[in-house]
């Protein structure tokens, strides 16, 4: 199993990828054009959430066994 500090920056590589391709999303819009986001990149922003959210739920657990 990871140690706490290979999950914090699993998880921050992973939240950053997601913020820049969110981020990217938002600008297109921002541009007026009528963009179509291919699958693969929903399913990449799909995949990336449900793994942030899965890293940070094991991050909580370790926090509070910790206590």
């Amino acid at each position: 199993m990871s140690n706490r500090f290979e999950i914090l920056e699993e998880y921050q590589e992973a939240n950053t990828e997601l913020d820049h391709l969110r981020t990217l999303a938002v600008r297109q819009q921002d541009r007026s054009r009528v963009v179509t986001i291919c699958p693969h990149l929903k399913e990449r922003v799909s995949h990336l959430s449900r793994k942030c959210e899965q890293l940070d739920m094991l991050l909580e657990a370790i926090n509070a066994s910790e206590d």
